[in-house]
């Protein structure tokens, strides 16, 4: 059998996994999203209130994009929100017009042709703001370039669309569309606009994310995701189980639960690493011989930033104590550890006994690009991990004995 032949046959077997373990795309259904029903009610009652928008930060791989998305779901669903739902993913070289260029279309399609004559547009929930000049029975068509588009403009133009604009990874974006966007929506919260905007990226704040912008503050209601409870990781894990008619062993689920330290991503990943195996070998049981060969695939279908830098950090030709010293950081889960705490932790993992003199040597180079910036220095003698997300896959790598 061909590589093709044989890709197709393993894929039909085990294609069902995607419909309940999706490490590789944001949850839509507000059915498969646990245990953040006191964040969607948040995110419900700000964009049902008259000038308010919404703006949703935290870690990477903590959820933001899926319950953003299965919240505008499950409110279209039981007519809280509105019909029509614009989304727009940020890169790095996006711009305010690029952000808005969706529902300024769907208002008039002219407007990729790179302006907007104003029509009068009637039905679908859209009314267009009267962009006409009346002079007795005259009727003046005006027509707005879209390089003239500001925010205010665009404000105004959007102001009695009954909609819902999702801006997602807004953190990758300069800090000029950030300044935009947040005069966008100041402008729609004064003109009492039913269009309302939801914001969504990574940061440890909202003002970061909007780059400080204070006037708009007023108006855009906060919410830090913060990482999902074990007895919820745990529901994700059962309601494949129930879907699929597999068995997670006991120990298997504490292992994953483990690992995953409140991060929704590395459940899916390794649930749908596991499952696939299972299927594979025509097994209902997942144990500790299916879970060892699902988590070194686990480890190879990482994310690839994460990957690069734990790479970049381990990889030694003179030394084999970069994992080892590794792993005793993340025992921190995310928390700031002194050298001297690191010391212990290290003799206690591996009875090996270092010298500040010989830690403050891994420790600077941990901090370099060339060591894939894998630590950062809080403050005199005191670190962190900076990729939240690291520690889950330190433990995977140690696992799986990369």
């Amino acid at each position: 059998m061909d590589v093709f032949k044989s890709f197709k046959s393993e894929k039909e077997k085990t294609q069902s996994v995607d419909n309940f373990f999706t490490p590789s795309k944001p949850i839509s259904s507000p059915e498969n999203l646990r245990g953040r029903n006191e964040e969607i009610a948040k995110i419900l009652g700000a964009l049902t209130t008259p000038g308010m928008h919404c703006m949703i930060y935290g870690d990477r791989g903590i959820g933001k994009s899926s319950l953003a998305l299965s919240t505008l779901e499950g409110g279209k669903e039981h007519e809280i929100l509105p019909e029509f739902i614009f989304q727009y993913r940020c890169i790095k070289r996006t711009s305010f017009k690029d952000i808005i260029e969706k529902p300024a279309i769907f208002i008039d399609s002219s407007y990729k042709a790179n302006k907007i004559e104003s029509v009068k547009k009637y039905g679908a929930r859209a009314k267009l703001l009267d962009l006409f000049s009346v002079e007795g029975s005259r009727e003046e068509k005006i027509i707005i370039e879209k390089e003239e588009l500001t925010a205010n403009k665009a404000a105004s133009t959007f102001q009695n669309l009954d909609s819902i604009l999702l801006i997602d990874e807004f953190d990758v974006v300069s800090d000029e569309v950030k300044h935009e966007v947040a005069e966008f929506v100041k402008q729609l919260s004064d003109l009492g606009s039913p269009f309302k905007v939801l914001i969504v990226g990574i940061g440890s704040d909202g003002e970061a994310l909007i780059a400080g912008h204070q006037s708009v503050i007023r108006c855009m209601h906060e919410i830090k995701l913060p990482r999902v409870e074990d007895k919820y990781l745990e529901e994700i894990i059962t309601n494949g189980e129930l879907g699929l008619s597999l068995n997670f062993t006991p120990a298997i689920k504490e292992r994953i639960i483990e690992i995953s330290s409140g991060f929704p991503y590395f459940t899916h990943l390794l649930c749908k690493e596991s499952s696939e195996q299972a299927i594979r070998e025509n097994k209902q049981t997942i144990d500790d011989e299916v879970f060892s060969k699902a988590l070194m695939q686990a480890v190879k279908n990482t994310e690839g930033q994460l990957k690069r830098c734990y790479d970049k950090a381990s990889t030694s030709s003179r030394t084999d104590m970069y994992p080892k010293i590794l792993i005793s950081a993340a025992k921190f889960n995310n928390e700031q550890f002194t050298v001297k705490q690191w010391i212990e932790q290290i003799n206690s993992d591996h009875n090996i006994e270092l010298t500040y003199g010989s830690m403050n040597n891994y420790t600077g180079k941990l901090t370099k690009p060339s060591r894939g910036n894998v630590l950062m220095l809080v403050r005199r003698g005191v670190y962190k991990i900076t990729d939240p997300r690291m520690p889950s896959y330190i433990l995977m790598c140690h696992l799986a004995g990369s």
